[in-house]
């Protein structure tokens, strides 16, 4: 049997995630194509504003061009999109640097 790592990913860098969190508000319609207004951390992004697995993505690509980061996708799962603040979690937890 195999151990799984279940510790806690460590805590994300407040000024990354308060910049992630300002980017994916500012990037929504861009890739929703349409306006959204009054989007918060706690914004549901596929089930208030309609983002898609495929939109979702792609936002995600746009993140990662727009502050020149690369994100780890490989654990990238539906949770992660459930609001504003958990994709911004995600994203500052799993980046990829440089080795």
């Amino acid at each position: 049997m195999t151990e799984q790592n279940t510790a806690a990913p460590a805590a994300a860098d407040p000024e990354l995630r308060e910049r992630l969190v300002g980017s994916i508000r500012e990037l929504l319609p861009q890739v929703l194509r349409r306006e959204v207004d009054g989007v918060t951390e706690d914004t549901a992004l596929m089930d208030a504003l309609g983002l898609s697995s495929t939109t979702g993505l792609e936002l995600v690509l746009e993140l990662e061009e727009r502050l020149e980061l690369e994100i780890s996708v490989e654990d990238l799962g539906r949770d992660d999109f459930g609001t504003v603040g958990s994709l911004a979690d995600y994203v500052a937890g799993n980046l990829l640097t440089e080795a």
